[in-house]
């Protein structure tokens, strides 16, 4: 036990270090929406994930936590934000039957409502739309496969590597980067200490940018550190309550902290979740709210998610998950 503790530790002082190639704030990094955290149901509960990972969604908030996936799992996630924008996210995880551990495959996009193209002669006052060029797009996404290596004793070890690709207009970066995470599970009450390094990457700059060389400035990538726990605090026939909490560092060097809580009722085929979660010094997020239902057969399961985030001055947002497992 001792031995697995020094192994979360280590990697747990990681928050400590100094980040190379940190940039000046917020809005200097590139492929910023690998930051959005991927689910309904991590979400209801804060986003508080890295220290519970009990689904195939874990692998964007630590892919250790893929050692709870016992057969196939399937999670689609959708989100709409503010401003146009819509994020949905994938992942497929699985068990081989002839190798050891558990992959996933995992999928992530975020995509932006067409706008219209200011020139340098945009003239805001103009009833002409002098300056307006035509429709631009932009999106970006990202696809990636993990693996989780089990070791005895409740200690899990996994890692994620990713492709990404951002575009706007005709500019456009492509790139990989990668996860790693730890995941020990007690035999105290279910108590599972987990710890992960999200998006590492080398920097990259944008191509085709107008200017001379064709290429932007170059930056670093979003890289976040996430050290948590979760334990089941009552656990009944009928009634189970998992807690969870999570500390999060930013890419900007920002600390962030949230904490949530899941309740699960049980009867017969009847499975009912309630969930919610506060995150603390985020910039408008902080109450987190969600349901789930699952509807098990003989074969295979069906999982209904539901997730609300207060946004403070942009108003709300909603997540809508659905999770076949089999």
């Amino acid at each position: 036990m001792r031995r697995h503790l020094f192994l979360i530790g280590a990697l747990a002082l990681m928050l400590c270090a100094p980040q190379a190639g940190l940039a000046d704030g917020v809005g200097t990094h590139l492929a910023s929406f690998l930051e959005v955290d991927a689910g309904a149901r991590q979400v209801a509960m804060g986003g508080a994930f890295a220290g519970l990972g009990d689904d195939a969604m874990t692998v964007f908030y630590n892919p250790a936590g893929l050692t709870f996936v016992e057969g196939s799992e399937i999670h689609i996630n959708n989100t709409t934000w503010a401003a146009g924008l819509s994020f949905q996210h994938l992942s497929y995880g699985f068990r081989h039957s002839y190798l050891r551990g558990v992959f996933a495959f995992s999928w992530s996009v975020m995509q932006m409502s067409p706008y219209d193209e200011k020139t340098e002669y945009y003239d805001p006052d103009s009833e002409f739309g002098i300056g307006i060029g035509d429709k631009v797009d932009a999106g970006d996404m990202a696809f990636g496969g993990s693996y989780c290596w089990e070791f005895g004793d409740g200690l899990s070890v996994g890692t994620t590597v990713r492709w990404y690709h951002l575009g706007m207009a005709d500019a456009f970066c492509e790139g990989v980067c990668g996860d790693i995470g730890v995941l020990y599970e007690t035999r105290f009450r279910n108590l599972r200490l987990g710890a992960s390094v999200m998006n590492l990457g080398p920097q990259n700059r944008w191509a085709r940018t107008g200017s001379d060389s064709g290429f932007g400035e170059t930056y670093p990538m979003p890289t976040t550190y996430r050290v948590g726990a979760s334990m089941r605090v009552f656990d009944v026939v009928t009634h189970r309550v998992v807690v969870t909490s999570e500390y999060k560092r930013t890419p900007d060097g920002g600390n962030r902290a949230s904490a949530g809580a899941e309740y699960t009722f049980h009867k017969g085929n009847i499975y009912v979740f309630g969930r919610g979660g506060y995150r603390m010094n985020y910039d408008e997020e902080g109450l987190t709210l969600g349901l789930g239902l699952l509807f098990p057969t003989s074969e295979a399961a069906f999982r209904l998610d539901y997730a609300y985030v207060d946004l403070g001055n942009l108003d709300s947002e909603s997540r809508f998950a659905i999770t076949f497992i089999f």
